[in-house]
């Protein structure tokens, strides 16, 4: 039974069907695992609780701006 955790920042929810979808035929597909065994967990992260390059995300957007 394969497990897929994908972080990604928050507010994505109209992107997680299409991605669960192409996550789980891929694996099915190329690893000969049935669709139903395969669990896709969505973990939503704030830019605030992400680092990029040793700094904190949501500060380099402010940054960018």
């Amino acid at each position: 039974m394969p497990v897929v955790n994908i972080q990604m920042f928050e507010g994505r929810d109209e992107a997680k069907p299409a991605i669960a979808k192409a996550v789980t035929d891929a694996i099915a597909q190329h690893g000969n695992i049935d669709p139903q065994y395969v669990y896709v967990i969505f973990n939503d992260v704030s830019m605030d609780n992400w680092a990029i390059s040793g700094e904190i995300f949501s500060e380099t957007l402010k940054k960018s701006s």
